[in-house]
């Protein structure tokens, strides 16, 4: 069966940057994981750099070629049967479709949630990030949905997937809290170790650790 491994959690957890560490070789070797925020700044930076100024026109460009190379991609795996990755966030239903639609097709599929203790240092990572690495800004608004979203639909959604990896990035090194096969615990810190925003925020999951 190929697999499509999925990428998410919170603003500046470091899903692009460390996220690819935590995928099998097989996926590492042979997937260029897919980010559509990467692919919306450098078409962003494109037009600038040849002549357009009009802000609105340009993000709104931007987001329409990440909708056509987003749909073109993921359609490719999905008619060739080849193994997939990418990286986003899932705070509303439709966003979902993707992962059933490769569940259906025959695909095992497998998500990694790198998560933080909270908003204010998802925004933290964010501000230090744009300003010293160049990397794209996200609204504090933005990120506190993404940051309660994210959690609140894996929370709802997580038996669909043949795996699921937890994560805890607020630290610089990186605490594995637990692994999930076809919905059920497979491995995880003792109960009294486990961070507040994941008994907090994904009951469903942490209730599983005794």
């Amino acid at each position: 069966m190929p697999d499509l491994y999925i990428i998410t959690g919170s603003n500046g957890a470091g899903k692009s940057s460390l996220g690819q560490v935590y995928l099998p070789e097989h996926i590492q070797e042979n997937c260029e994981v897919f980010n559509g925020d990467k692919l919306v700044e450098d078409k962003k930076k494109e037009l600038f750099k040849g002549g357009m100024r009009a802000i609105k026109e340009v993000r709104n460009i931007a987001h329409a070629y990440l909708e056509e190379v987003w749909e073109a991609v993921y359609n490719e795996h999905l008619n060739n049967m080849t193994d997939f990755a990418y990286e986003g966030h899932f705070t509303n239903e439709s966003t979902w479709d993707i992962p059933r639609k490769f569940k259906t097709a025959g695909f095992d599929i497998h998500l990694i949630f790198l998560g933080l203790s909270d908003p204010d240092l998802s925004m933290l990572r964010v501000i230090d990030r744009s300003e010293n690495e160049g990397g794209h800004y996200v609204s504090k608004d933005e990120v506190v949905i993404n940051f309660y979203g994210n959690m609140e639909k894996l929370n709802m959604h997580y038996k669909m997937f043949d795996s699921v990896q937890i994560i805890d990035a607020s630290e610089l090194d990186h605490l594995p809290v637990a692994t999930y096969q076809n919905g059920k615990l497979a491995n995880a810190i003792l109960r009294k170790d486990l961070p507040f925003w994941f008994t907090e925020f994904l009951p469903s999951l942490a209730g599983q650790i005794q």
